[in-house]
């Protein structure tokens, strides 16, 4: 076995003209190989390296992906989330204002597992340091996990606490201050077996890249090799419908500024639709970052802030915001960045067709957040 380990690493460093891509399955194998102690440290950081230098294929990103999911505890099959949501990017600026759009999905009957690394890029705002801020549980076990979503339909994980391998990546990727396909890779896991999974990306051409990925992986499972080991491990999800669009700063939410193509890959193949921008002529944008780059200890108490404002009010106020101009000019970004993200979870789950219908009935539900009666989940 650790011949054929030696192997991949031969197949993507011969040179030039002998070099190739690995396989989906090879790729697969470079990642449980490494897991089961049949490849080493080197051997990985070389691999990684020599396919970030030629520009990673859908099938190594996939093969990594699948890998990664066969070390995770297959328990957490058993929480049953309905959405998937990972949050790896963290944003540079403002705040994360997708937790608010999820918090309004899981009064409407959703299942909601949020996962991230705030470890990596740390300079970020990652989500977990604002759930708490919004009664969002934090987990650490399917266990946790499921009674989280049976009680309340929200909960975030540390990707640390889903899979032994991302501590080891972290530490690749920091001590070769280098970004690899694993950070793209962990985005595509789906550790509870969603039907419904959002991906994002930052870099152009990325959404045609995770397409393939979500297409590979779901006809994994019925093409794989029944002696390859992986089958009471991975099961891939068929009837997954997967959301890929450019979000902010690579994070899981629409970008209110400007329009957006929402991809959705599902067994009837792909789909695209366009959400188009919902906040023009705000200025002042630097001002107000800066601002709660200032006050960073208070920026999870602003965001709950703008959770239990008034929807009616005229007025409104902003725990760390003195002027009133500048708290409108918050509520104005944070409202449409909701509405966004709620309007692109309500196309990828099907409940609206078109545009106009899901904007009108993310409008409502937002408006309505403190007084929603609890329904049963639309899949």
């Amino acid at each position: 076995m650790k011949q054929a380990y030696q192997a991949l690493i031969k197949a993507l460093g011969r040179g030039a003209k002998g070099a190739r891509a690995l396989t989906l399955k090879e790729s697969t194998f470079l990642i449980s190989g490494f897991h089961e102690g049949i490849g080493s440290q080197v051997q990985l950081a070389a691999a990684l390296m020599l396919m970030r230098v030629r520009g990673e294929s859908a099938a190594e990103i996939a093969g990594v992906a699948i890998g990664i999911k066969s070390t995770i505890n297959e328990q957490w099959r058993e929480v049953k989330p309905t959405i998937d949501w990972p949050c790896y990017a963290g944003k540079r600026e403002l705040l994360p204002w997708l937790l608010l759009a999820a918090k309004v999905l899981a009064t409407q009957g959703e299942r909601i597992l949020l996962h991230g690394d705030p470890k990596s890029l740390s300079h970020r705002k990652h989500i977990a340091a604002f759930v708490s801020a919004l009664d969002i549980p934090s987990v650490s076990t399917p266990d946790d996990a499921k009674s989280a979503l049976d009680h309340g339909g929200i909960c975030y994980v540390d990707a640390d606490n889903i899979s032994p391998l991302v501590a080891k990546f972290r530490h690749r990727h920091q001590e070769l201050g280098l970004r690899s396909l694993f950070q793209t890779a962990i985005r595509c896991i789906n550790p509870g077996n969603a039907p419904v999974s959002v991906r994002s990306y930052f870099h152009p051409g990325m959404d045609e890249l995770h397409a393939e990925i979500a297409e590979m992986m779901a006809g994994y499972s019925a093409n794989q090799d029944s002696d390859d080991g992986l089958s009471p491990l991975y099961e891939s999800t068929t009837q997954e419908r997967v959301g890929i669009f450019k979000g902010v700063q690579g994070e899981s939410e629409v970008n209110p500024r400007i329009a957006t193509e929402l991809t959705i890959v599902s067994k009837e193949g792909r789909e695209k639709c366009s959400i188009p921008t919902l906040l023009e002529g705000v200025v002042g944008l630097n001002t107000l970052t800066s601002h709660i780059q200032l006050e960073a200890e208070q920026a999870p108490a602003l965001l709950g802030n703008v959770w239990l404002s008034n929807p009616g009010s005229d007025e409104v106020c902003l725990f760390g915001f003195q002027q009133q101009e500048s708290a409108e000019k918050l509520m104005k970004i944070a409202n449409a960045s909701v509405i966004g993200t709620l309007a692109m979870v309500y196309l990828l789950k099907g409940r609206c067709e078109h545009f106009s219908d899901a904007e009108e009935l993310a409008r409502t539900s937002w408006s309505s957040r403190h007084g929603v009666l609890t329904k049963p989940a639309l899949t």
